[in-house]
């Protein structure tokens, strides 16, 4: 029986304490936001590029340029603080960023998902436009060294025509990189604060702590079975039975005759002593001294004689 209680107990205290963990679990709060990702033609070689790596995007994403610039809009929070509680994932096959912040409340989570998100095509766009600044820069001096080289060849001949016709490349290229649209694209779908929590419900943490009160528990109980059910224990027990059934049967005054009795015994052979308290020495006059007893000689046999 003891036993059954150690276990029942353990697990209804375990059960309590799994409670309380959930009272005092903190909440935290996710919020997400989607942000297309859009290809930026640069025609530095005359081809544009439809397809976006969107590995490298997912790096970029949480790269520091980004974070800086999203901090910069939240002012309550840090580079390190906001890349620690950020995921970024990617659906599949998809060109769409999906921005998981996570905060102490909804609405700082909403907020620095969609700070997070727009700060992210801010920054796209920004590093294109370098990009084309760049180019046009490069496309620049190039031109100007042709111009020069064109006003040097003679006029009419083949390597000036020739170098003319290079000279309009790279001008109409400048003209398409300067006219490119930077469009890196945009929040197709901004992050409004969760109404729950990640905290798992109460009865996540109730059944976790059945499941070590009945483990702990089992555990409890088999010690306590074992330390009743031992050897010294039995004999304990057995003991304590046996004079408690020789109590009941007993006959009072059988009891009683038998103390008096157990005063009594060993008076018979009490040492008598002198007057001056001495020990008297024992009157042997009247034992007989038995005759000694003879072993036979050797080859000698005794036999009995009808």
């Amino acid at each position: 029986m003891q036993s059954w209680l150690v276990l029942v107990g353990t697990i209804v205290a375990f059960a309590v304490i799994g409670f309380g963990v959930f009272l005092v679990y903190p909440q935290k709060y996710t919020a997400e936001a989607q942000h297309t990702v859009e290809p930026i033609s640069v025609l530095s070689t005359g081809s544009s590029f439809n397809t976006v790596n969107m590995e490298t995007e997912k790096v970029v994403a949480t790269s520091t340029a980004v974070l800086e610039r999203a901090v910069a809009e939240l002012d309550d929070t840090s580079i390190e603080a906001l890349r620690a509680n950020t995921v970024i994932e990617v659906p599949r096959n998809s060109q769409v960023l999906i921005f998981q912040v996570t905060a102490n409340t909804p609405k700082l989570a909403a907020e620095r998902a969609n700070a997070l998100a727009n700060a992210y095509g801010a920054q796209r766009t920004d590093n294109a436009k370098a990009v084309v600044e760049q180019t046009t820069t490069e496309l620049g001096k190039s031109i100007a060294q042709l111009q020069a080289v064109v006003e040097s060849q003679p006029i009419g001949s083949n390597e000036r025509a020739a170098t003319q016709l290079q000279l309009q490349g790279l001008l109409d290229q400048q003209a398409r990189i300067t006219a490119t649209p930077f469009y890196s694209g945009m929040l197709v779908t901004p992050a409004d604060p969760p109404q729950k929590s990640n905290r798992p419900s109460a009865l996540v943490f109730i059944a976790a702590g059945l499941f070590l009160g009945i483990l702990v528990g089992a555990i409890a109980a088999l010690i306590v079975s074992r330390v009743r059910n031992g050897p010294g224990s039995s004999y304990k027990r057995s003991v304590a039975d046996e004079r408690a059934e020789g109590n009941d049967s007993e006959d009072p005054e059988a009891a009683e005759s038998e103390a008096v009795e157990s005063e009594t015994v060993g008076t018979d052979d009490e040492v008598e002593l002198d007057l001056d308290d001495s020990l008297l020495e024992p009157d042997d006059s009247h034992i007989e001294v038995s005759a000694p007893i003879v072993a036979p000689k050797r080859g000698h046999t005794t036999k009995s004689r009808s």
